[in-house]
């Protein structure tokens, strides 16, 4: 996903420094690809394996887990195939039996719980960014207006038919609903030709 976001990216270059989540790290490549370009403040992730990427021992913060709509911390069983950038909590809706849960459970967080511990009332969250295999949607709908207010891109993976996991949204209903919380589409990036995917970044059109 980080390529695609370079457009984004650039437009952060307005900034002296930023602050930036980053939720479904696995690698670590969006972090390395962002820093070439702008001066970053904190950095904070969450993401299943840390270990799984060069890049991840630069985070101010990485959180093993997984980010859903939950009251409190709690655990849960992974689905996973054999890519282990494809791991997820969502159950599929196509192909189920290319994914195999596994044994031990994970820790599951609460994005605003996260955002207010780390990030104090007053600070921008410059970019958001959410790759989250089927929970995209969810994280997003979990923000309350006021931590949607302190952000100014968010970067979400849409799909335009037919959803591979039981929350996903349909990119026209990810668009509608953004733009109720004020955000416009920023940039648009289909990620194959033919491909039903693509990478959407918002942006905050009081920012």
């Amino acid at each position: 996903m980080s390529s695609t976001l370079i457009p984004g990216m650039e437009e952060l270059k307005v900034y002296d420094h930023i602050n930036v989540i980053d939720v479904g790290a696995a690698r670590g490549s969006f972090m390395l690809e962002l820093e070439k370009i702008v001066d970053i403040e904190k950095i904070y992730s969450i993401g299943i394996d840390p270990k799984l990427g060069g890049g991840h021992g630069k985070y101010d913060q990485f959180i093993t887990g997984c980010v859903d709509n939950v009251s409190a911390p709690t655990k849960v069983k992974l689905l996973t195939t054999g890519d282990e950038q494809a791991s997820t909590i969502c159950k599929p809706t196509e192909e189920p039996e290319k994914f195999e849960e596994q044994e031990e459970e994970i820790d599951v967080f609460n994005l605003e719980q996260i955002i207010q511990e780390e990030l104090p009332d007053e600070a921008d969250i410059h970019f958001l960014k959410i790759d989250a295999e089927g929970k995209d949607f969810t994280i997003l709908e979990s923000l309350s207006d006021d931590p949607l207010s302190r952000i100014v891109f968010v970067a979400t993976e849409c799909v335009s038919e037919t959803p591979r996991f039981e929350e996903e949204k349909l990119k026209e209903e990810v668009i509608e609903y953004m733009n109720s919380k004020k955000f416009d589409v920023f940039h648009d990036h289909v990620t194959d030709n033919g491909s039903r995917i693509s990478d959407v970044i918002f942006k905050n059109r009081e920012k």
